[in-house]
């Protein structure tokens, strides 16, 4: 049996992290209304996915969960006392857009309880910045992907 390096994540929560990873990216982009406009949600089975509330949901869900493997991680990593620095490059990058997603989307959160009224600009500069970092981290995943590969 071959030995995990330190700090890393079995092998069923790699795959639940890139579910994770797949279901805020999908119920993110149905946050915009580009299911619809494109026809996607006219496939069989995915008339779901124009809905707003549905895919709000469906992200705040999977961020919850999200939020929970990371906590799991970083409990791991303490417990073996490697919490930090990141040990390499892609690391770094990786928990960098992730900081940035958490917290530009936490203002986003915040944004939707009843009462509390943020700037305009505010906002503006929270979603930029959230889409931003999510399409900054498929980019950079996919050509670390693709350079690891040769």
């Amino acid at each position: 049996m071959s030995r995990q390096p330190s700090g890393a994540l079995s092998r069923p929560l790699k795959y639940f992290y890139m579910l994770l990873l797949f279901a805020l990216m999908f119920s993110g982009f149905g946050q915009m209304p580009i299911f619809k406009r494109y026809y996607l949600a006219d496939i069989p089975g995915l008339a779901w996915a124009a809905d707003f509330y549905i895919t709000l949901v469906i992200h705040y869900v999977a961020a919850a969960l999200f939020l929970g493997l990371i906590a799991y991680y970083l409990v791991l990593r303490a417990a073996k006392k490697e919490l930090w620095p990141p040990r390499n490059g892609p690391a770094w990058v990786r928990t960098g857009l992730f900081g940035l997603s958490i917290l530009s989307g936490s203002v986003l959160v915040l944004r939707n309880l009843p009462g509390l009224n943020l700037p305009p600009g505010f906002i503006v500069v929270s979603t930029l910045t959230h889409i931003g970092s999510a399409f900054l981290f498929v980019i950079l995943a996919a050509t670390y992907f693709r350079l690891a590969r040769k």
